[in-house]
């Protein structure tokens, strides 16, 4: 179909501090400051920007709260569904304001979409405060927050400044492609066709595509050396960019480590998969009842394992209630559990993930990123393609993503970039034989067992959490060792 594009209005933001004193005013109008609410109507989108009287009391102060800032609420509605872009463009801004204390933030209800601050912005400058979001016949209200904040500023030197903002709307009955936009935010290229998966991947390969259950995700394969990331105060490696443009990266330490460096640093301690080992349940992420009779009983999603629990009490430490939580994405955690039968108790059971790297050394390897069964597809709160179970969007590495990065079943590589030095875990089940639980890990390069191999689920080995940012969180930086991509 071909793409249509609406230009759907263009509205004036006027804010200024007064010579002398903290008074601001804020005037929402297409042509008049004497308009107090604004409704625009084109093409069938309705962006109605509530409550848009002058405010002339609100003290544009340095604050504790954005709620003591100015707020504004913006509803959205259209007779079809078309995807909306909101822009802040950037028309006067003193450079007194062009301070990290001066920020944004734009919500839907009590989620976060996008945030940030003034301090890299110019005059003709634009922001993206929504980007691809669905607009349809029931409408949304965004709420948009502007302060000086008074936690991080020095008050002296925000008064006397003037600045002047101007929105621009446009939508798109085409769904976007937000995995190609995040690649273009990042100066990312793909490859094209797909590598030798028989081969470890020791030198920098780049980036290759695959389907994912969003749509086209975007993986880093060998020896990469641009995918560093500095999030809430630790390391992480970009593993891929999701289908639908969030960012997933795994966990690498309190300080970067290079390709091939051997740490415990880059794990955030060790643990078994699960403490018992004698049923097919414990293979599980999440498991189910203990000793049924039936895959369904045996896979339900009622029991945290021993790692998840790990990775739930690192999350609550590190990432609940600090603010980064904001930043990051509800996205799909896969527990590949499918199989063509058994499945439970203490029946001899291979999963798919054992019948694909077995099968592969044999004739050919053929990784995935899809996840078959929604009831394997952890999420929090998203239960249109994921089973809604977790308690916080936080997951572990797939095998299969191992072995798209350059790993390989039972064969070592100490060059690429999710090497440790250290056995790690993987989410992905294998298989139960012998009484025996197993699960998927990366075994480093020497020892007994190497590269990808499956352990049994009562072995220690190390945790490596892996969680995704928001496709609309803006980084700066190059995604190198020494300038590592930041959130802004």
């Amino acid at each position: 179909m071909k793409k249509k594009h609406v230009i759907i209005g263009s509205l004036l933001v006027l804010m200024a501090i007064a010579l002398g004193s903290s008074l601001a005013w804020w005037t929402w109008s297409t042509s008049s400051n004497e308009q107090t609410n604004v409704v625009v109507t084109v093409g069938g989108i309705t962006i109605d920007y509530e409550d848009g009287e002058n405010i002339t009391n609100n003290n544009l102060i340095p604050t504790s709260t954005k709620e003591q800032g100015i707020s504004k609420d913006i509803t959205v509605s259209s007779t079809g569904q078309v995807y909306l872009d909101l822009n802040m463009e950037v028309v006067t801004l003193d450079d007194g304001l062009k301070d990290a204390s001066f920020k944004y933030e734009i919500y839907n209800g009590n989620e976060l979409i996008k945030g940030g601050n003034f301090a890299s912005n110019n005059a003709g400058d634009n922001i993206a405060l929504l980007s691809g979001v669905t607009a349809n016949s029931t409408p949304t209200t965004y709420t948009l927050y502007i302060w000086i904040d008074g936690n991080m500023s020095n008050p002296n030197t925000m008064y006397n400044q003037n600045f002047e903002f101007r929105l621009n709307a446009s939508a798109t009955d085409e769904t976007p492609d937000f995995a190609t936009q995040t690649l273009e935010r990042l100066g990312l290229t793909v490859n094209e066709g797909l590598p030798d998966f028989d081969q470890i991947a020791t030198t920098d390969e780049g980036l290759f595509a695959a389907q994912d259950d969003y749509g086209t995700s975007y993986y880093f394969r060998g020896a990469v050396d641009n995918n560093y990331v500095y999030f809430a105060n630790k390391y992480w490696r970009i593993i891929r960019i999701n289908g639908d443009g969030s960012i997933r990266m795994i966990y690498d330490g309190t300080v970067a480590h290079a390709n091939g460096e051997s740490s415990e640093d880059r794990q955030i301690g060790t643990s078994a998969y699960n403490n018992n080992f004698n049923d097919n349940a414990y293979v599980g992420y999440m498991y189910g009842q203990i000793g049924a009779s039936t895959y369904e009983e045996t896979h339900a999603n009622t029991n945290d394992s021993t790692i998840k629990t790990v990775v739930d009490n690192w999350y609550k430490t590190n990432i609940l209630d600090t603010g980064y939580e904001e930043y990051l994405a509800d996205v799909i955690y896969c527990d590949d559990r499918k199989l063509e039968n058994g499945g439970y108790g203490t029946v001899a059971t291979y999963y798919e993930s054992w019948d694909r790297f077995m099968r592969g050394s044999l004739f050919g390897y053929n990784p995935v990123l899809t996840c078959s069964q929604k009831n394997d597809r952890f999420t929090v709160s998203d239960t249109s393609k994921g089973n809604g179970v977790l308690t916080y969007p936080v997951g572990l590495i797939t095998a299969d993503e191992l072995a798209l990065a350059g790993g390989k079943y039972n064969t070592g590589n100490n060059n690429y970039y999710l090497y440790t030095g250290n056995y790690f875990w993987t989410m992905t089940s294998a298989l139960f034989v012998d009484g025996h639980a197993g699960s998927w890990a990366e075994s480093g390069y020497t020892g007994s067992y190497v590269g990808i191999y499956m352990q049994l689920v009562d072995n220690i080995y190390g945790v490596r959490p892996v969680i995704s940012l928001k496709p609309s969180v803006e980084l700066t930086g190059s995604g190198t060792m020494e300038d590592p991509w930041i959130v802004q």
